[in-house]
């Protein structure tokens, strides 16, 4: 494509509407008959400039309506654009959180895995050895938070 093709491309969509906002001319011929042209005729018959009506106005309460639709439109853009950083918000405090259980889990189960008279400090603050059996049900209860936690 010619590259002074498209510049006058654009210069004939922005001239042709301008041009034909100006008005229409009006004449009548030989015949008397009314002729409504873009273009004035070129043998000098008088002439009169005709202007376009104006586009149809809209009624207050059709105006109105749109106006409405567009507010709420607006309010809804807006509300789902809030959700949608809450949502997210919410989801990095639970990767946050998943990620601070998964290494208390892990430090667990190390101490679990670790020598098997060790000491455990239960809920109440009392450190107490624990059996063998408890040991195992800790161990199965934090493999089972890790794999919960830790993706």
């Amino acid at each position: 494509m010619p590259k002074y093709l498209i510049p006058l491309l654009v210069g004939l969509t922005i001239v042709l509407p301008a041009h034909a906002a100006k008005g229409y001319h009006l004449w009548y011929d030989e015949n008397g008959q009314a002729v409504y042209s873009q273009f004035a005729p070129d043998d000098g018959t008088p002439v009169q400039t005709v202007k376009p009506p104006p586009p149809p106005a809209e009624s207050p309460e059709v105006a109105q309506q749109r106006l409405q639709e567009q507010i709420q439109k607006s309010a809804d853009f807006f509300e789902d654009k809030k959700l949608s950083r809450d949502k997210a918000a919410e989801a990095s405090k639970e990767v946050a959180k998943n990620k601070e259980r998964c290494e208390a889990a892990r430090k667990n189960l190390e101490v679990l895995n670790g020598r098997p008279q060790s000491l455990i400090v239960g809920a109440d603050g009392v450190a107490r050895r624990t059996s063998e059996e408890e040991r195992e049900k800790s161990r199965a209860e934090t493999e089972k938070i890790i794999a919960e936690s830790c993706k």
